[in-house]
Formats: C-alpha cells, sequence, structure tokens
C-alpha cells in the first residue's frame, strides 16, 4: 500500500486565520503561494478537476488560536489544509507546507486543538466534500479514523496507557492522567499530522504523531486501544503502522 505518487501540487493559495499580517506576507513570498481571500475564485475553486475523485487545487489555512481554529469558515472548502502556527517557526511551517502541498487533505496541529475540534469529524466532513459516499460507508470511515486521532493524541502524543480493566478506579485514574498530561504543554503542544489522499480505488488516510512509538504492536499497552486497532483492521481496506507505531496508514474502498 505505497502513497499514491505526487502530481501537481494541490495547494494554490494561502490565507491566515489569526496570523499577524507581516509574518502572513513574508510566508506567502516564501512560499511563493499568493494570499487568498473569499469570493477570490469563481464558486470557490481556485481551479477545475475534471476527475472527482482527484482534489482541485485548494486553499492551505495557517491557523493561529482556538477560536479561529473552531470557526466553521476556517474548515469549508476551497480550504483543504490546516496547519496550526502555534510555535513553529517559519522553516517549520515552510517544511509543514511542503508535505501539505503534497495532499488532497491535510492538517498538522497540536494534540491540544486536534482535540478540541474534533478532528476526525472535520476531516471525514471534508473528505466528503471532496467525494460524496454513502451514509454507512461515511460513517465507518468516521470511526476508524476516529480510533486512529484518539490512539495517536491518547497513547502517542501525551502517552497514556489504556485503561486496565473496566472499573470505576482505572476510568478516574484514566481521566486524571489524560487532563494532567494535556495541561502539561510539553505534551499538549505535540503534533497530530494527517494527511489524504483520493485516486480511482480508493482513500489513502495517514495518522502520525510524535510520541515515541512502539517496536511492534504487541509491545504496545493495548488496553482500548488495541481494540481500537482492532476495529480500524475490520473496517479499512489495508492497515499498516509505520515509523515505530508513531504512523498508521490506512486505505478505504470508494
Amino acid at each position: 500500500m505505497d502513497r499514491p505518487p505526487m502530481e501537481q501540487p494541490r495547494v494554490a493559495a494561502l490565507c491566515g486565520l489569526g496570523v499577524p499580517a507581516e509574518r502572513l506576507e513574508r510566508l506567502s513570498a516564501a512560499l511563493r503561494l499568493p494570499l487568498w481571500r473569499p469570493g477570490d475564485y469563481p464558486d470557490d475553486s481556485p481551479s477545475d478537476s475534471a476527475d472527482p475523485t482527484r482534489a482541485a487545487a485548494t486553499v492551505l489555512a495557517l491557523l493561529d488560536g482556538l477560536d479561529t481554529a473552531e470557526a466553521a469558515e476556517s474548515w469549508a472548502r476551497p480550504i483543504a489544509a490546516w496547519i496550526e502556527v502555534g510555535t513553529l517557526s517559519d522553516e517549520a511551517l515552510a517544511a509543514a507546507a511542503g508535505r501539505a502541498r503534497r495532499a488532497d487533505l491535510f492538517a498538522f496541529l497540536t494534540t491540544a486543538t486536534a482535540n478540541h475540534v474534533h478532528l476526525a469529524a472535520r476531516i471525514v466532513r471534508a473528505i466528503t466534500d471532496l467525494h460524496p459516499l454513502p451514509d454507512t460507508q461515511r460513517d465507518d470511515m468516521e470511526l476508524a479514523l476516529h480510533e486512529a486521532v484518539s490512539n495517536a493524541l491518547v497513547h502517542g502524543n501525551l502517552q497514556v496507557e489504556g485503561m486496565k480493566g473496566l472499573s470505576v478506579a482505572a476510568l478516574e485514574r484514566f481521566s486524571q492522567d489524560l487532563a494532567a498530561r494535556m495541561a502539561d504543554p510539553l505534551f499538549a503542544n505535540r503534533r497530530i499530522e494527517v494527511a489524504v489522499w483520493l485516486d480511482a480505488d480508493g482513500i489513502l488516510v495517514e495518522v502520525a504523531d510524535e510520541g515515541t512509538g512502539y517496536a511492534r504492536p504487541e509491545h504496545m499497552e493495548f488496553g482500548a486501544s488495541g481494540r481500537g486497532l482492532d476495529m480500524i483492521a475490520a473496517i479499512a481496506e489495508e492497515l499498516q503502522l509505520l515509523d515505530g507505531g508513531r504512523r498508521i496508514r490506512m486505505r478505504f474502498p470508494l
């Protein structure tokens, strides 16, 4: 299950939500992407695509602050790539933008923001904007992506072990550990990256985290996470665990 070959870059323009104008203009010049504002393109689409399984060229949004990341307009077409600025340097933003330009959909958010905006649901909604899916298939894909994002968020970036048992005490311990790690900037500011490619055969989705990973799946403290991976495997057409467990690659049929 290889990543689709790179064609022409998808991203055709840049916009900033909460990003200071001076920095946005500097990044626009460095990335060689013109600045975009609503209404710049007819029907909010920078370019046309004859193939409905391929995304038209789109807009990359740089987000700065939860309020702007949460705003509905920042998740609507033609925006199809989202990078949270946070503490990233211009060089790190440029590197992330380079990855975004090779995907049909792309998100690079802190753990705290990914959790706050319900990232899996946002991505599946964006996928169906590109290629409508039957309700059952859409729901299954959202469930699988939710499990993948939750795994990356909880066990990857926050490094919280799964619940050992279904007791009230185990649930309280799990909840307390989550809250403590989310309150620690060292963990909450780690990034989750989601990239999506559509082709004639299906939808390829990768979810990556910045945790410590694990050598093999059987070495994980599975708990609920292990059941989540089993669920993804049952839904996805193909599933791979890469980069020592820090990246999940899934393919779904169209």
